[in-house]
């Protein structure tokens, strides 16, 4: 477990009163001491309620700012736009807890709707309503949540009809871009929103609620998001999503974007995600998007789905995640750490640590759609696939289906231990087309799996180059070789498949151009590389 985030900020500003053109006022918001018929500019002269702070329309520069350790129960909507260079800005004072806003139930316990140039920091945020619940409160309904699902072995999935219901909601319709939204350092969790199995929902709507959505709407004038950041946030126990972003401008096929119209300069990183009922992150509908350096914990715990997944985006890149401990429910279909999903183009996921998730890793071309250029590289995976996925009646590791296309997975160390059995370490299949031209370079299997096994189906244009088997050699492929590989310590986490001299992995792997330049441990690859996901030259 975690250890609890304490953050301390002590802010002193000037101000003058607002009704002055200052360059940037300074409001305060102190629910104990303060009263909405006050001035707002001074922590003396500091209003009290969201409904005050809801009937402003705020100006380029603005901050507002809430007080530590209080609680304002309802939602936060205030108005206006930031401008370029001047922000407006939300946050806290004092000493002490982040402030709390409590939705109890709204729609959103945090909203923007067509607004831009925004930066909400330092807050924690729940939306929970009690009556859907049966009357227990916020931390028995999270205690109940950890025992009957995150803590329990292939529980139920979760059917609860709740109202949708999000953190936090950032909307736009027919208004063009939509720039810089800022969230940093918030804690989300207690949103009880609807979940309900798949195919339960129409077109899978209950994805849509949860922690924080990014959502944009209408078919009148294109619009689109740029300049988005979610850094150093906590979200767990929210039903279903943690955080996702949606278009209505997302149509098209591999050759032509009939109104596709991505969201652009998304970065998502060194957040927390826990215990989330469904997905952690799902990004829609993006060009080239960032995801780095976050930790998926147990998400999935309610529901079927990866932690983490892109989907109708190009050039999407995942790297430096940690994805661990995804968990199945009974006859799932979806609990692996990160899935390249269809209508994608050019994802690269790279230098993740992937390990105990129930389900392994996906490229996916769904129903006979696209998904093409997929690169999977110097990623560390261990003990993935622990879990038979109810359709296929298989563990996996890696699994590419349907009509993925030109995908490239290549550097790889992968780990089964002797507790695992009949794990596929590679499994294609069949989603109304097989998948074709997937090569698989200087991957390092460490396979402890006396019963592991390989099932390509009638997937064609397969390459298999310099990959090595060490351990138990349980399949025969082209290109596929055994040897004494030397791991400092295989099953102990990324330290542990640093290779010792002498290694037969190091130095015999096929040169693969535009690799990144770097391994998993940031050691140069130059042109000679090794199999696996360490470039070393051996302990």
């Amino acid at each position: 477990m975690l250890s609890p985030i304490k953050l301390f900020s002590l802010i002193i500003c000037l101000h003058l009163p607002e009704p002055l053109a200052v360059e940037k006022p300074v409001f305060y918001v102190d629910i104990e001491n303060g009263d909405d018929s006050n001035s707002g500019t001074r922590e003396k002269s500091a209003w009290k309620s969201l409904e005050k702070v809801n009937g402003i329309t705020f100006r380029p520069g603005s901050r507002i700012l809430f007080k530590s350790g209080q609680v304002w129960t309802g939602q936060l909507a205030p108005k206006g736009s930031g401008e370029s260079g001047k922000p407006i800005m939300i946050d806290q004072y004092g000493r002490g807890c982040k402030p709390k806003i409590q939705g109890n139930g709204v729609a959103a316990a945090v909203m923007l709707n067509n607004q831009q140039y925004w930066e909400i920091n330092n807050l924690e945020i729940t939306n929970y309503n009690r009556e859907e619940e049966g009357g227990i409160s916020l931390e028995q309904w999270e205690t109940k949540n950890t025992r009957d699902y995150a803590d329990a072995e292939l529980p139920a999935k979760a059917q609860k009809d709740n109202s949708p219901k999000l953190g936090v909601q950032i909307s736009a319709g027919d208004m063009g871009a939509v720039r810089h939204i800022h969230l940093k350092n918030l804690l989300i969790h207690g949103v009880n929103g609807t979940i309900v199995p798949d195919g339960a929902d129409e077109n899978g709507a209950s994805k849509n609620n949860g922690g924080i959505g990014f959502e944009i709407s209408g078919k009148e004038l294109p619009t689109w998001f740029e300049d988005i950041l979610v850094e150093g946030c906590i979200i767990r126990g929210v039903d279903r999503t943690g955080l996702f972003t949606r278009s209505s401008w997302a149509n098209r096929t591999l050759d032509k974007n009939t109104d596709w119209v991505p969201s652009k300069n998304i970065v998502i990183r060194k957040n927390v995600f826990q215990r989330t009922g469904a997905n952690a992150l799902i990004v829609r509908v993006a060009e080239s998007p960032l995801m780095e350096h976050n930790l998926f914990d147990r998400c999935a715990v309610k529901g079927s789905g990866n932690a983490a997944f892109s989907f109708n985006t190009d050039n999407a890149v995942w790297q430096y995640n940690e994805c661990r401990f995804t968990k199945a429910n009974a006859g799932d279909n979806d609990a692996g750490g990160i899935d390249s999903d269809y209508r994608s183009k050019n994802t690269v996921i790279q230098y993740n640590w992937l390990h105990d998730n129930d389900f392994g890793m996906l490229v996916t071309g769904g129903g006979g759609s696209f998904n093409d250029g997929t690169v999977v590289r110097y990623n560390i995976i261990e003990r993935d696939g622990k879990k038979e996925h109810r359709d296929d009646q298989k563990k996996f590791i890696f699994k590419v289906s349907g009509g993925a296309t030109n995908t490239l997975i290549y550097n790889n160390t992968i780990y089964t231990d002797s507790t695992q059995d009949s794990t596929f370490l590679l499994f294609h299949k069949r989603w109304s087309v097989w998948p074709e031209q997937t090569a698989y370079y200087n991957n390092l299997f460490i396979n402890e799996d006396a019963r592991a096994a390989v099932s390509l189906g009638g997937s064609t244009l397969n390459v298999f180059e310099n990959n090595i088997m060490s351990g138990q050699k349980t399949v025969e492929l082209d290109n596929i070789r055994g040897g004494d590989v030397k791991a400092v310590s295989a099953g102990t986490g990324p330290e542990g498949y640093k290779l010792k001299k002498g290694s037969s992995a190091i130095g015999t792997g096929k040169f693969v151009p535009a690799n990144g330049g770097r391994d998993f441990f940031d050691n140069k690859s130059g042109k000679k590389p090794a199999v696996g996901a360490f470039e070393g030259k051996g302990l």
